[in-house]
């Protein structure tokens, strides 16, 4: 059985980051949960237990309490922007439900019985993993034996300077590896298990976890690749397959989310009607839209510098879009081929109702994926 809990609308996510049920048990009594319970600090926030044959039935016996009739959970009045938690058990076959709203404080102010009797069976689970008499092993700290790398582009957030990155362990580099996606927004991914994984995990130990490390991918400057980049460190767990591994990999999509540009869309060639000539047109790959994406926000950066300096920032004149700015424009990217070089062109329209005098209502821009220069910007 498992429970798992989904984020409110406005609860911030990282992107790449996956959630690990707040509980799951596993047939032979293996639990996992996100419950510390004073236990020793796990480095990914997981911890694991194992019930006794007799812990498996006190969980049977909670679950056969409960309703997974989806209709005996609706409120009259359900609370606004809450987390959505979903309940799937298979004791004597499958059952399920998906409950709007159940968290501690509106369980406890609930005035339906089947809330509040699936809200203590949460808080029994809470404690079961140190009931020294129905667990063989108390709740410890879990070290996963496979991880998943997701990452996004190496550009600094809150205007803090990226740290010099560190240096990747391994001899093939992250972006040589088998990619796939994984994690909130579909960020690329990468699995690693076995001796790989140990090293991972002793280099998470030593980060603070409030800001993504920053880390470098061992790929060649210049390469269309990025080199070093912004990573969120996922636990598998046992079983569980990678984002690397083809059945998990979603359906291929030409959508991406890309830090700090947000949805990103990889253009049709055939269908590009781009600012820039160009001897052709092909589908810009992610990795050339991560090696992209820090060159063109630097550049940006270093532009608004420029119109702070000439006293022009604060004029109705265009103004180049950087920080939470960028936000606000859907992105297309493709390839361009000229002279032998490889570029990638963008394509950025405001979505919103209307722009200020001074926000461009489109911008176009052409980077260099050799020099890691851009050599285009247009404001219009």
């Amino acid at each position: 059985m498992s429970i798992a809990e989904s984020p409110g609308f406005l609860e911030a996510e990282r992107v790449g980051s996956r959630r690990v049920p707040f509980f799951e048990l596993r047939r032979d009594g293996t639990v996992f949960t996100t419950v510390d319970d004073g236990a020793e600090q796990s480095v990914f926030g997981v911890y694991w237990a194992r019930l006794t044959d007799d812990g498996i039935e006190q969980v049977r016996a909670w679950f056969d309490e409960l309703s997974f009739d989806d209709a005996h959970y609706r409120e009259f009045s359900p609370p606004t922007d809450q987390p959505t938690t979903v309940v799937y058990a298979n004791f004597d076959g499958p059952v399920g439900v998906s409950v709007y709203g159940l968290d501690t404080e509106s369980r406890t102010r609930s005035g339906n019985g089947e809330m509040r009797r699936l809200g203590n069976v949460i808080d029994r689970l809470r404690a079961l993993p140190d009931d020294s008499q129905l667990t063989v092993q108390r709740r410890a700290p879990y070290t996963p034996t496979a991880l998943d790398i997701a990452f996004q582009p190496a550009v600094s957030q809150d205007d803090e300077p990226l740290p010099e990155p560190t240096r990747w362990p391994f001899a093939i580099p992250l972006t040589q590896r088998p990619l796939g996606v994984g994690g909130y927004g579909r960020a690329l991914c990468a699995t690693v298990d076995g001796a790989e994984a140990a090293t991972i995990v002793e280099l998470m130990a030593g980060h603070d976890g409030d800001t993504p490390p920053h880390w470098s991918t061992g790929a060649t400057p210049g390469s269309g690749q990025p080199t070093s980049v912004l990573v969120t460190v996922n636990a598998l767990l046992r079983g569980r397959s990678g984002c690397s591994a083809v059945p998990s990999a979603p359906a291929p999509s030409n959508h991406v989310v890309v830090e700090p540009l947000q949805d990103v869309a990889l253009a049709d060639p055939s269908a590009w009607q781009g600012h820039y000539p160009a001897d052709r047109f092909a589908t810009a790959t992610s990795l050339e839209l991560y090696a992209s994406v820090p060159i063109l926000v630097r550049e940006l950066e270093a532009r608004e510098a420029v119109e702070d300096a000439d006293g022009t920032s604060d004029s109705t004149e265009l103004h180049v879009p950087t920080g939470s700015d960028l936000t606000w424009y859907d992105y297309e990217f493709v390839a361009a081929e000229v002279g032998g070089s490889r570029y990638l062109d963008l394509s950025a329209r405001y979505q919103g109702m209307a722009p200020d005098p001074w926000e461009p209502s489109t911008w176009h821009a052409r980077i260099a994926l050799g020099p890691e220069t851009v050599t285009d910007l247009d404001l219009r």
